[in-house]
């Protein structure tokens, strides 16, 4: 048995999370342990989280003793950050397990990097990439270019072919400091570190590397 568990909660119709959580984990004596979430169902009336659901999917992840836990998808950056910030409050009130999630991750490794300009990769339509853009930018992230996918399903974004999502790369990394795949359905995990010398930021990996680090394992990254 593995000394250290880590939790992670995803969207119900995700297909790629687990994978790219494993794949990043591999070779490390730490194992995942996952819960979902029902993606139609997430949300409150009023544009937040129906923090219920996910009381009740980190309550049974500490069920199984994790060190820390992961909200692991994109919607944090379309509501504004501080619903998730309120939800990590709430789960951590609820569990006294520390909890991150990717959009406050992603905040926090784009400032931290100094990042000026950032490309975006999405997976919906124009509405989308333009309401993301707008939230990142009201975090002080300037938004370059966003490259919108067209997709209206969610599960449905995991089967973009890799070449399709390399183009879309990069064409937003043209002129940015850094490109950001925002979606964790999207197998931007798959992708180089780097396209034509900008940095790749794949959703998925930064909320595991706030995972590890919360746990309180150096990651690296």
């Amino acid at each position: 048995m593995t000394d250290i568990a880590l939790g992670v909660i995803l969207p119900s119709s995700n297909r790629v999370v687990e994978r790219a959580t494993e794949a990043r984990l591999a070779g490390r004596p730490v194992a995942a342990c996952y819960a979902r979430v029902p993606y139609g169902a997430m949300l409150a009336g009023d544009g937040a989280y129906d923090e219920a659901v996910f009381l009740t999917a980190a309550d049974l992840l500490a069920d199984a003793g994790v060190a820390a836990l992961c909200w692991n998808a994109t919607r944090g950056a379309a509501l504004g950050f501080a619903p998730d910030e309120r939800l990590c409050a709430s789960v951590t009130r609820r569990t006294g397990l520390p909890m991150v999630t990717t959009a406050l991750a992603a905040r926090a490794r784009i400032r931290r990097a100094g990042y000026r300009r950032l490309g975006l990769v999405v997976q919906g339509g124009a509405d989308e990439a333009g309401l993301v853009g707008a939230r990142f930018a009201g975090a002080g992230i300037a938004v370059g270019r966003v490259r919108p996918l067209g997709i209206t399903e969610n599960r449905l974004a995991a089967e973009v072919d890799p070449s399709r999502l390399d183009d879309a790369a990069r064409e937003a990394a043209s002129g940015s400091d850094a490109v950001l795949i925002w979606s964790t359905n999207l197998p931007g995990w798959r992708l180089p570190p780097a396209l034509d010398g900008v940095p790749v930021l794949d959703a998925t990996s930064l909320g595991t590397a706030a995972l590890l680090a919360a746990a309180g394992l150096a990651d690296g990254s």
